[in-house]
C-alpha cells in the first residue's frame, strides 16, 4: 500500500510543480491588465454601473465623520515630515 501511494505521489510531483508555476503572476503591467484597469475606471466616472438608490450619510454619520477630521488636527506633525532637506537627492 505504502508502494502505491509513494509512486502516486512521484507521478504527481511535476504536475503540482506546473501547477504552482503557471500560478505565478508576472512582474509588470501588461496591455490587458492596463486595459482592464482603464475599462473600470471609465465604468467607475461615466456612473454606468451606479446603484439606482441613492445613498447618502445620515447627520449623525456625518457629524462623526466631521468630528474625527477636526481630530486630525490636534496632533503635531512629526519633525522628520517637515524637514525638507530629508529628501535631497545631492549627498553632501
Amino acid at each position: 500500500m505504502k508502494t502505491w501511494i509513494l509512486a502516486g505521489a512521484l507521478l504527481a510531483t511535476p504536475m503540482l510543480a506546473q501547477a504552482v508555476e503557471n500560478t505565478r503572476p508576472e512582474a509588470g503591467t501588461t496591455a490587458r491588465d492596463q486595459q482592464e484597469v482603464l475599462t473600470w475606471l471609465d465604468l467607475q466616472s461615466s456612473g454606468k454601473a451606479a446603484s439606482p438608490h441613492r445613498q447618502s450619510a445620515t447627520p449623525a454619520e456625518r457629524d462623526r465623520a466631521y468630528q474625527r477630521y477636526l481630530k486630525s488636527y490636534t496632533r503635531e506633525i512629526p519633525e522628520y515630515l517637515l524637514d525638507d532637506n530629508s529628501f535631497s537627492t545631492d549627498n553632501k
